[in-house]
């Protein structure tokens, strides 16, 4: 059972969608409390269809805003970027807090258009960062904006892409140093960062509790999740 629910959580295994909360005592609701009030769709659970990413799931509400919130930066100066941001829920809650920007990088050009969407109704009044963008490309390419980052992954990726990933990355910060932080939200291969990216130092690794309503409608039944955060050693 303990391997099932790790494929799970990684895409190997496919759940059917009347029972992927239940597996765990979740309730896996097809509509998100979150999607309810906004009239957004970020919800379900989407499987990867090839050999290199996980799954699509959005993040759980206050888990984001925790973990955002516990870096205590001086925002305006960064730029959040979600890799593998699928319908865009991430990018909705990190404008709670007032980023210079926020992007989210979408392979699947289907999900990155439901993010747009999303991202064009997404108004409510605690909105603190008007300047959202949903890209369709790759992860692995991406061009990074000037000046400082936050770079969000909620293990959207298996080995090889992530591995990508951060080669790339650190590729350009050796070129370009400066101020980055990366959260890794679910950390399955959280050994690739100590390899690949060696100049990122962990600052800490956690487990944030949600409230008792967002584990309810988990679809894992979860009620906690391990996230990793790392500071890019740019002076060192």
């Amino acid at each position: 059972m303990a391997t099932q629910k790790v494929g799970q959580r990684l895409g190997f295994i496919k759940v059917p969608e009347s029972s992927a909360g239940a597996a765990r005592g979740g309730t896996g609701r097809a509509i998100h409390p979150f999607d309810e009030e906004y009239g957004t769709d970020t919800s379900g659970l989407i499987f990867g269809d090839d050999l290199w990413s996980t799954a699509y799931y959005g993040v759980t509400p206050s888990l984001l805003t925790q973990m955002i919130g516990a870096l205590n930066l001086d925002w305006e100066r960064f730029t959040f970027i979600d890799l593998g941001s699928g319908k865009g829920r991430a990018l909705l809650l990190a404008s709670r807090f007032p980023f210079k920007k926020i992007m989210g990088v979408e392979f699947v050009p289907d999900l990155s258009t439901v993010a747009a969407a999303n991202i064009a109704k997404f108004d409510p009044s605690w909105k603190a960062c008007r300047e959202i963008e949903s890209i369709t490309g790759d992860a692995a390419k991406f061009e990074y904006p000037e000046g400082p980052l936050v770079i969000y992954i909620y293990n959207p990726f298996l080995a090889p892409v992530l591995k990508k990933c951060l080669k790339h990355l650190s590729k350009l910060l050796e070129k370009e140093p400066r101020e980055v932080y990366l959260i890794y939200g679910n950390p399955v291969f959280e050994r690739l960062v100590k390899r690949y990216a060696p100049r990122f130092e962990q600052q800490w690794d956690r487990m944030f509790s949600f409230t008792t309503e967002e584990a309810a409608v988990d679809r894992f039944g979860s009620k906690e999740e391990r996230v990793i955060l790392w500071k890019y050693a740019y002076n060192r």
